[in-house]
């Protein structure tokens, strides 16, 4: 499976939400009509089963929560705002509806950020970025300057794999984005990125996905597409989300 980079715009409110709730950062890289087709589904049980869950889900919730690790249990008990016990006894039920209206609040979100992002300016370096990472700053992994954070640089929005399985999405602010563009922009930048191309050595760093002598090329468009964008999104003080996908 490919691995490739998109980096997508955003405007500041828009990063703020992503900073509250990094997860809401998943939705960018999604297809909409697929989000929209899932949360719809979820609301129309969430509407039809309220009183359902008021008045059996107590009982349901306890039997499951009986099953659990007692860790997991005991986690569980805190985010819902009672106990096991309470809810075998059938107490409970305003709490679940309360946490079913959070999910649903948080599907609105979801949605909302998938909609609005199939209108947001993006930008695909697809196999190409790890190329262009090397060639940028010389580095295989990610460098603490300018240079080295155009690609792979960014606060990571969550940990582990991310949902794509490559990482989690990475935030540059609307600074990070001006400061990018500026050492994007020297005069001397194409010319020293070419200089350090060479695709045996690339090989044997394990730059992916694998070069040949012929590809130089493609990463100088490469490198200029992503000179563009970081253009237009200092342009107009727009944060940008990067993801491996």
């Amino acid at each position: 499976m490919s691995m490739n980079a998109v980096f997508i715009q955003i405007d500041a409110e828009e990063a703020a939400r992503i900073q509250t709730d990094p997860s809401l950062a998943e939705a960018l890289f999604e297809n909409p009509s697929e989000v929209a087709a899932s949360m719809a589904t979820f609301g129309k049980l969430a509407a039809g089963m309220q009183e359902r869950v008021r008045t059996m889900g107590p009982q349901m919730m306890a039997q499951t929560l009986s099953q659990m690790d007692p860790r997991l249990r005991e986690m569980l008990e805190q985010r819902l705002g009672t106990t096991a016990d309470a809810l075998a006894a059938g107490q409970g039920g305003d709490q679940l509806l309360k946490a079913m209206e959070a999910r649903q609040a948080r599907a609105a979100a979801l949605m909302g950020m998938a909609k609005n992002s199939a209108r947001k300016k993006r930008l695909s370096l697809h196999k190409e970025w790890h190329g262009v990472h090397y060639l940028l700053c010389g580095q295989v992994e990610d460098d603490n300057g300018p240079l080295g954070q155009a690609v792979m640089g960014g606060r990571e929005l969550g940990e582990g794999e991310g949902f794509s399985g490559y990482g989690p999405a990475r935030l540059l602010t609307p600074k990070n984005v001006k400061e990018i563009s500026d050492a994007l922009n020297a005069p001397q930048l194409e010319s020293e990125a070419a200089a350090r191309f060479d695709a045996g050595k690339m090989n044997k760093l394990g730059i992916y996905p694998g070069f040949r002598a012929s590809d130089l090329d493609g990463l100088k468009q490469a490198i200029q597409s992503l000179k563009a964008f970081y253009a237009d999104a200092a342009s107009n003080q727009q944060a940008i989300i990067a993801c491996i996908v």
